[in-house]
């Protein structure tokens, strides 16, 4: 099989796992407190990594590329897990997933702003078309009566995704000289450092035998299939691939969170979100078209 085909694959499985993990995530949540889920979401996930790491690849890394890891971890894993968990808790399953597909948007200027990567005039439409509908979107969850979404929670999924997509830009370069498990393991290592303060307090205090088999099922979906499956397929897609080509999947993630939620009755679909949601899709669509010639604004 093509190293692009694989690419695709891994990272197509991943965000389809990830698309239902907003609707499953949000049981976990209705009796969990959401920092001591993402202490489990690290630490179990990182004694496996670590595991797979000394049994199957036993690579050393350079004492220079700790420093990258480090901060590595904390965008990719602490950040972005603590923010994604505490804003879905806050917000709607519909809303957190369409403020996910930004990543690309997010992506570019970083990549432009950190790589010195071309931005052309096309693409600048299509941040600003994106900004748009997100705008739309945190307004309504705000002003709406009844509305699971708040501000605040619409603002850490913005800050979740802002921390991915740096991320995904800073990680690139260690995917090329470690191999997968061993860059997870060090990600995850390193991550824990972070959750600590945050999760061992609300840990402490949970009676895990009290929780219901759904509440249980729903954590063991997101610690075991949307963090552990879903980090060794983004990681090995993002070897094969690119940045732009692991962000570019995740338009799949509020097509399949919509339609669970609203099959479930869990969330509804509103005339502002899809609005705003083709606002964001061709924000999106623009910023990841390749341009016909060079036209940048540098």
């Amino acid at each position: 099989m093509q190293t692009e085909t694989r690419a695709h694959l891994y990272i197509f499985g991943a965000n389809v796992i990830y698309g239902l993990n907003y609707v499953i995530a949000k049981v976990a949540l209705s009796a969990i407190p959401p920092f001591a889920l993402v202490l489990t979401r690290v630490s179990i996930p990182l004694f496996i990594f670590g595991l797979l790491a000394v049994t199957l690849e036993k690579q050393s890394v350079k004492r220079k590329d700790h420093i990258k890891l480090f901060y590595c971890g904390l965008l990719g894993v602490a950040a972005n897990q603590l923010m994604f968990i505490k804003g879905l808790d806050l917000t709607s399953e519909i809303h957190a997933s369409l403020i996910m597909i930004t990543t690309p948007i997010l992506v570019l200027i970083m990549s432009w702003f950190f790589l010195r990567d071309p931005l052309t005039w096309k693409k600048a439409i299509g941040v600003l078309t994106g900004a748009a509908g997100v705008w739309m979107l945190i307004r309504s969850g705000a002003r709406d009566a009844g509305s699971e979404a708040t501000l605040g929670g619409d603002l850490l999924i913005m800050g979740n995704a802002a921390s991915y997509a740096l991320f995904l830009v800073l990680a690139k370069p260690l995917m090329h000289n470690y191999k997968p498990f061993t860059v997870t393991f060090w990600l995850f290592l390193y991550g824990l450092i972070w959750v600590l303060p945050f999760g061992v307090p609300e840990a402490l205090h949970m009676p895990w035998q009290g929780y219901a088999p759904g509440v249980m099922w729903s954590w063991a979906y997101v610690v075991f299939i949307s963090t552990l499956v879903v980090y060794i397929m983004n990681i090995i897609g993002l070897k094969l691939g690119n940045p732009a080509l692991v962000s570019i999947y995740i338009y799949t993630q509020p097509l399949l969170a919509t339609l669970v939620a609203v099959l479930l009755g869990t969330d509804q679909l509103t005339v502002t979100m899809v609005l705003a949601g083709l606002l964001i899709f061709t924000g999106v669509a623009l910023v990841s078209r390749k341009p016909v010639q060079k036209e940048s604004i540098q």
